[in-house]
């Protein structure tokens, strides 16, 4: 028996360096189970979009983008500004010779052809230099003072120069062409100009935003009295334009005129292009703010390209976590936005701004969300396969192990299940074959530690929970049990899963081998 003891030992040594143990299994099993449910959650969260990131992307290309233009934008308008006040400064001291010889108001300029000649030929080379060193696409000078005061319109007509580009470009170079939009003629022949198609001798004032306001208020400093005027149209023509405009001051301190700069909306656009992102174009904007509302109509648009936006819209204005939401009737547009101060005036609120089309986000957003569900489902898919493919690994040495047992079969021709614990039971089992009875001798330490362990866990089994065992082992399915029990099928079913939970077992195949091998044992007696 010794003998027989030492070769069943043996055989044991051997499964469990051949096999993985049960335990082993079982985790890996319930691992890929829990990633399975960890992907089910990143399922549910990616299809109501939680996990979805697309908005903080966006969010941030943007505010990148708007930190770049509205550092050009700045700095184009306080270069613009300072432009505008050199060019006022020179203007006044010319101004002041010439009327020296006049009077001290500029009134006195009235019906002096001759002198506003001379003036304007002064204010040319000042013009022309000016325009070629801002990024600008004119400048003008407006004298508060008339050729002709009998003429028609004489209240509103003024004298002065305006000179634009015709061909408009962001890069400076002399061969840019100059126009002349505005003056006395003698000067465009002069300098060999080509007049504007809507040329006029003079400028008509009530034109000009906030003109007679400038002529009335007095200045104390030309950084404090310049203005940006809102975009407006020039007369007779197609295009439009936001105008500097600044003071120009007499000997006595008094607005005389004004002096300014233009930047067009052409220019406007060629200056700032859209921007080409992975969303789609994003559209640069400078813009006031009024009441919630962007007001497209009264600012400077951006390129356009591959977008709707109308200029002569007004966009209300809904805030959110990482943009803007911009609505009006001919689109909606998301974007980010940063306020000018230096334009901000009148108690109105001048902003630069970067919108993108509401539906190249709404692609944007779909792609990315799709991305996180497919993958989050594949996940998914992966780790639940796993789970499966364990499960039959696992169950299925063990059902054929029980199924040759019963069948009766050469237990020397079964394989090995690839689990320590059966490889050692079914071992043990080899050896009662050529014993039937070991009634003089014990069982493998390994084996009868396991015996006992589940006879152990059985013996805290309920009453009840005995009973629905014992139809197990007289070979009932769960299916016949509430007959002959008498009781409901969730009855049964909950004693089911308190049998597994206390016993330690994941199925009934597993169970009902261990039933087989107390009774092969005939150690049934310590279950029930």
């Amino acid at each position: 028996m010794s003998q027989k003891l030492r070769e069943l030992l043996k055989l044991t040594e051997m499964a469990k360096k051949a096999s993985v143990s049960m335990q082993r299994k079982l985790a890996l099993y319930w691992f890929f189970m829990a990633a399975a449910v960890f992907g089910t959650l990143l399922l549910i969260l990616s299809v109501t979009g939680v996990l979805s990131n697309a908005d903080r992307e966006i969010g941030q290309t943007m505010r990148l983008q708007l930190q770049n233009t509205a550092a050009n934008i700045s700095s184009q308008i306080e270069s613009l500004s300072a432009h505008g006040i050199a060019l006022s400064e020179r203007a006044g001291r010319e101004l002041m010779q010439t009327l020296s010889a006049y009077g001290s108001n500029v009134s006195a300029l009235n019906d002096e052809p001759e002198a506003l000649l001379s003036l304007q030929h002064s204010f040319y080379d000042m013009l022309y230099t000016t325009l070629k060193a801002s990024s600008a696409s004119g400048a003008f000078i407006v004298l508060d003072a008339t050729t002709n005061t009998k003429a028609e319109a004489a209240e509103t007509s003024r004298s002065g120069l305006y000179i634009r580009y015709v061909n408009l470009s962001t890069n400076k170079s002399m061969n840019q062409q100059v126009i002349y939009f505005r003056g006395i003629p003698d000067i465009a022949r002069e300098e060999e100009l080509e007049l504007h198609n809507r040329w006029n001798l003079e400028f008509n004032s009530s034109n000009i935003p906030g003109y007679d306001e400038m002529m009335q208020t007095p200045v104390r400093r030309l950084a404090d009295a310049y203005r940006w005027t809102n975009r407006l149209h020039l007369t007779d023509t197609w295009e439009d334009v936001m105008l500097l405009c600044v003071p120009v001051l007499d000997s006595g301190g008094k607005a005389a005129g004004i002096c300014g700069i233009e930047i067009s909306s052409l220019y406007f656009s060629f200056c700032y292009p859209a921007f080409d992102s992975s969303v789609g174009s994003m559209v640069s904007v400078l813009a006031p703010v009024e009441n919630g509302q962007l007001l497209l109509e009264q600012g400077l648009i951006g390129g356009t390209e591959s977008t709707y936006l109308n200029g002569s819209s007004v966009m209300h204005i809904d805030e959110g976590r990482y943009f803007n939401t911009y609505s009006s009737n001919v689109g909606n547009y998301i974007g980010v936005s940063r306020v000018i101060p230096f334009l901000s005036q009148d108690g109105r609120t001048w902003t630069v701004s970067v919108l993108l089309p509401q539906d190249g986000y709404a692609a944007y957003a779909y792609r990315n969300r799709m991305v996180w569900i497919i993958s989050s489902l594949a996940f998914f898919l992966v780790m639940l396969g796993c789970a499966i493919f364990l499960s039959r690994r696992f169950t299925r040495p063990i059902v054929g192990s029980i199924a040759a047992v019963q069948s009766g079969a050469a237990v020397e021709n079964v394989s090995s299940s690839g689990i320590s614990e059966i490889d050692a039971l079914m071992a043990f089992v080899k050896s009662t074959k050529q014993d039937q009875t070991l009634s003089e001798g014990k069982l493998p330490p390994n084996i009868a530690e396991l015996f006992d362990t589940f006879a152990a866990r059985a013996a805290t089994l309920t009453e009840a929970e005995r009973g629905v065992l014992k139809h197990y082992i007289d070979g009932r399915e769960i299916s016949e049990i509430p007959r002959i029990a008498y009781i409901s099928i969730n009855t049964v079913r909950k004693h089911n899963r308190n049998i597994y939970e206390k016993l330690g077992v994941t199925s009934r195949d597993e169970l009902m081998l261990y039933i087989e091998l107390f009774r092969r044992c005939n150690r049934l007696d310590e279950l029930t």
